[in-house]
């Protein structure tokens, strides 16, 4: 089919919401429809993810293959819910919420970050690119930060990727090193003399592998696991020995549509011409775009993130009508709280509006709150915040809110507890 833009299935490649017609929309009361969401967590007490706030009480949790409780997640993993939103389009229902990470290893360099913690970093050989809106969770004695990680330490990335080595991360994590380590994409450079290939800058020697799959060919999309350290070094290139490869995804990164299926996408742009340009890995030709907003096609450039809103027609085809650019963060404050509202906190005399978009962390005593909201939030409370302003309003968006102690400095800072809070000396 030409010009064919069929979107992808890899559980952590794009964020896919596949939405029917809410009946009754002019009624008061929400009317559920069944819906197919992926995308980041931005908060719990449900679970938040793209704008939609899912209540998860009689939901099954499954995170890389096994049943878990809904704690062992976090802000910035990607995951698919099948449920429902209601009509209200802010609130819904999950029935199975499943997780997996995009990769699993071996730091082997860290020169590409900023004192910021912003640029990139090479785990796996795969080029992991890291921002403002990456959540980073560090061993919490000598990986505090990002810029803490050294060559060898072992990560856990969620995030987006093309599939060929570049991956977008929205949550990194320290791992023990004695944890297996795994690496998915395609197939390059297949050698079936010396047994190896390559994923991203990575080569994989399959020859002592338990299972490997009966077939293997250039771009097959697989996971590599091992238990073993990579061999090599920066200036030779790096080996995974693997014990096992699996095909992942019957093999591709593609899923057909039904004719009809309304369709929203977040995912990565790469590789930016003057005509094409890669989603999540997908090839996209411009000249195929049915886009009747006013998104700037030539404001694409690599790296971005973005959502694209569509459906399926009678050809099988992922008909793009609507793009919308992400919005990064663009600065960050932090200080203690003045005033809250219900969906805003005022900061250094800054008032930000929170949104079920905003990454809500709590990192505040010995017993930090993993389902933490607005609603938590009181003056006094020391906090960080990263935001944009919105072009439109002039608002100050919060995209991240993380309470936190203080500063030694700052630690002279009252805490205002609400009324029904009484303290006894």
């Amino acid at each position: 089919m030409n010009n064919q833009f069929i979107f992808r299935k890899s559980l952590l490649a794009a964020s896919i919401a596949v939405l029917t017609a809410c009946g009754g929309s002019g009624s008061s009361e929400p009317t559920a429809a069944d819906s197919t969401t992926s995308g980041v967590i931005t908060g719990f007490g449900s679970i938040y993810i793209n704008g939609v706030e899912y209540e998860t009480d009689t939901a099954s949790i499954n995170i890389d293959g096994a049943l878990l409780p809904e704690s062992e997640l976090g802000v910035g993993d990607v995951c698919v819910i099948e449920g429902s939103v209601n009509a209200d389009g802010t609130t819904g229902t999950a029935v199975t919420v499943a997780c997996a990470d995009e990769l699993e290893g071996y730091v082997t360099d860290v020169s590409g970050l900023d004192a910021n913690g912003v640029g990139s970093i090479v785990v796996m050989g795969q080029t992991v690119s890291v921002n403002l809106d990456t959540v980073f969770e560090g061993d919490d004695t000598n990986v505090l930060t990002i810029n803490d990680l050294s060559v060898d330490d072992v990560v856990e990335v969620n995030g987006f990727s093309d599939g060929n080595g570049n991956v977008l991360a929205t949550r990194v994590e320290t791992k023990a090193a004695d944890d297996d380590v795994e690496v998915k994409g395609l197939v390059s450079n297949l050698d079936t003399e010396a047994m190896t290939f390559t994923i991203g800058d990575l080569i994989i020697d399959y020859s002592t592998a338990g299972e490997v799959p009966a077939i293997l060919e250039n771009g097959l999309f697989v996971e590599a696991e091992s238990d073993v350290p990579l061999e090599g070094d920066a200036e030779t290139g790096f080996t995974m020995i693997a014990s096992e490869v699996e095909i992942e995804e019957d093999g591709d990164m593609d899923i057909d549509g039904d004719e009809g299926d309304e369709i929203e996408m977040q995912g990565l742009v790469t590789e930016v011409t003057d005509t094409t340009f890669l989603f999540n890995g997908q090839l996209v030709e411009i000249a195929s775009l049915e886009l009747d907003d006013d998104f700037d096609i030539t404001s694409l450039v690599d790296g971005m993130m973005i959502t694209v809103e569509g459906y399926i027609d009678a050809n099988g085809d992922f008909v793009v009508e609507e793009i919308e650019e992400e919005k990064e963060t663009e600065d960050e404050v932090e200080g203690t709280v003045t005033a809250v509202t219900e969906t805003t906190v005022t900061v250094n005399e800054m008032t930000f509006t929170v949104n079920n978009d905003t990454r809500m962390m709590d990192d505040m005593g010995e017993m930090p709150l993993q389902y933490f909201s607005l609603a938590d939030v009181v003056e006094g409370d020391y906090v960080e915040i990263e935001f944009y302003v919105d072009e439109t309003t002039g608002d100050n968006i919060a995209t991240e809110l993380e309470r936190e102690d203080p500063e030694v400095e700052d630690q002279v800072a009252t805490r205002k507890l609400p009324e029904a809070i009484v303290t006894v000396q």
